[in-house]
């Protein structure tokens, strides 16, 4: 999710009870901690960014080293003199204010780094949710206002996050069900089904299907409904071969999860565009997120690798 929606959701844990208990001290934990794994976008850069960024500080063993030295931190900055309390609550906020929410989103998340590079992500909500965001600022703006019922307020904005957070996870649950159905109506054999989160509609979804050569994508509701599946082939050319040889592009087809590619050749060089179809939804209009272009030489090797151009 955004830094906003995660700076709001540490606040809100503060404001639901931490606060009133371990003070100022508490709201640093919650704050700094639900925003501090994101500080790898320092060292993220270029191509390398989609592994090193959600990397180390997005998984569990970087998740106890932040909040041990965050709770180090903080000593100095309040009465709460143990230093557990503090790592503890910091802990806490990075796990649950950062981590849980970019793993419900479809970006990915390296949970379990440095043991494994998997990347998982439940699909469940797209990565920009007012559903998600505004309550969370409605919350602290009205504790402002009634601050005997700030603690309340906080309470009631985790309970709303809570339903609807369950209740896409039976709308995604319900696409899913249909997107199989669809494959299977259409004579596809699937390999791997996917619904990922829309903007601000809970009830569709973008179906993808993977079956052996293509993938296969159409909007799908959880309410049922015809699919209409449009397939796209898999990058598997000779030029496609040479290109994978490079490291940046071995890390994009890591990141990727529905990669496709367009082909073509600019004055004797062969231009290959991959783009992940996960993101091939623009918001306002933007260029899509997550497209790779590989030019190679005259001779067939990789000259030059451009990430989003």
């Amino acid at each position: 999710m955004d830094p906003i929606t995660h700076g709001l959701t540490g606040a809100v844990m503060a404001q639901a009870g931490l606060r009133q208990r371990w003070g100022r001290q508490a709201t640093l934990a919650t704050v700094v901690g639900a925003m501090i794994p994101d500080i790898d976008v320092f060292w993220s850069r270029g191509v390398l960014a989609l592994e090193t960024h959600r990397g180390i500080t997005h998984s569990f063993v970087g998740a106890i080293v932040l909040a041990s030295a965050l709770g180090a931190a903080l000593l100095p900055l309040g009465r709460e003199k143990r230093w557990w309390v503090l790592a503890g609550l910091s802990l806490g906020a990075i796990v649950g204010g950062h981590l849980f929410i970019d793993l419900i989103n479809n970006y990915g998340i390296q949970l379990f780094l440095p043991f494994s590079k998997a990347r998982p992500a439940l699909d469940l909500v797209f990565i920009l949710d007012p559903l998600v965001t505004v309550p969370l600022l409605v919350s602290l703006a009205c504790g402002v206002v009634w601050r005997a019922r700030a603690a309340w307020l906080g309470r009631l904005a985790f309970a709303w996050l809570a339903v609807y957070i369950a209740a896409l996870g039976v709308s995604h649950a319900a696409a899913l069900a249909n997107l199989r159905q669809a494959a299977v109506a259409q004579g596809i054999a699937a390999l791997r089904v996917s619904a990922l989160p829309e903007p601000m509609n809970p009830i569709a979804w973008e179906g993808f299907v993977e079956d052996r050569t293509h993938y296969w994508q159409g909007r799908v509701s959880a309410l049922g409904g015809p699919v209409l599946l449009a397939p796209s082939l898999k990058p598997v050319t000779v030029a496609a071969a040479v290109a994978a040889q490079s490291p940046e592009v071995q890390i994009y087809l890591w990141f990727a999860r529905f990669p496709t590619l367009i082909e073509r050749v600019e004055d004797g060089r062969r231009i290959l565009d991959y783009t992940d179809l996960r993101f091939s939804y623009a918001p306002l209009g933007n260029r899509p997120f997550g497209r790779l272009r590989v030019i190679l030489s005259q001779e067939g090797a990789v000259e030059r690798v451009l990430l989003n151009p």
